[in-house]
């Protein structure tokens, strides 16, 4: 098999994760990207730590069955509750990123001993993942639950229409008081940035993870550059779901600005 770069796998429960892949997609403009986004079980937000492990061990399984040299788990949901899974199956020669880890650092580079706040689906805060990690480093912690607005950006972000009554629930009432940042702590989030900063104290800066994801990746690029692979296509962009949805076509569509053909794959059997 000839020498080629070797696609980087990026998995999401669903179109969040698109904002991880568009963001690793411009850094890696010749690497194949394979993105597995698994509409038949979102969110993931909701679902138990064990259920959220069994189908990210799943999903990791098919993508290093597909040859990716790099996994890139852009779900909150899933790299607070499952990375050690997806590390394990992935084995020791294929790094993987999570999407926590990166934003922590830069988080905490920037804003030491100061107050930050972090909004995430209820299994990502509930993990304590942000919060251990952003103390750890001499940060103060506000962290809240914002569990409807994944599933809210999935059904509406295409037509504009998140219910601002939705945001202004989680993010009014002093909830952030004293903050310096906002942490999305969940890759759908920046969907709806511009939402959420108007509902923030002036001064306050939203932070998400795609960008440090990227330049994460880009730090081992020497760990995976070049390998063994069946694509021929640089930078050829390839999408499964678990079950073909018209709102993730649309989504995929929208943000790579052009037509996508989606592949569906059950998950079925053990990783």
């Amino acid at each position: 098999m000839p020498k080629a770069f070797r696609p980087i796998g990026i998995f999401d429960s669903g179109i969040g994760g698109l904002t991880v892949a568009r963001a690793i997609s411009k850094r890696f403009p010749q690497h194949p990207l394979i993105y597995f986004g698994d509409t038949a079980h979102l969110p993931y937000g909701e679902k138990s730590p064990e259920l959220i492990q069994h189908y990210a061990a799943r999903i990791t399984r098919e993508l290093v069955d597909l040859g990716c040299g790099a996994i890139v788990i852009a779900c909150n949901s899933a790299s607070s509750n499952a990375l050690k899974e997806v590390r394990s199956i992935a084995g020791a020669s294929i790094p993987v990123i999570d999407v926590i880890q990166p934003v922590v650092e830069a988080v905490a580079q920037r804003f030491e001993g100061q107050s930050i706040g972090v909004i995430g689906t209820r299994a990502t805060i509930d993990s304590g993942w942000y919060q251990r990690l952003l103390q750890e480093r001499g940060c103060r912690v506000k962290a809240k639950a914002t569990p409807l607005l994944a599933s809210a950006i999935e059904e509406g972000f295409h037509a504009g229409k998140v219910s601002s009554t939705l945001i202004e629930a989680y993010l009014t009432k002093g909830a952030f008081d004293g903050i310096k940042a906002l942490v999305l702590g969940c890759t759908h989030y920046p969907l709806i940035s511009q939402e959420i900063l108007s509902l923030l104290p002036e001064g306050v800066e939203v932070i998400d993870s795609a960008d440090s994801v990227a330049r994460a990746l880009s730090d081992l690029s020497d760990d995976f550059a070049m390998g063994e692979s069946d694509s021929q296509n640089p930078g050829l962009r390839r999408f499964i779901v678990s079950d073909l949805t018209r709102s993730f076509q649309l989504g995929a569509e929208r943000f790579f600005g052009s037509p996508v053909i989606l592949e569906e794959r059950k998950l079925s059997g053990k990783a």
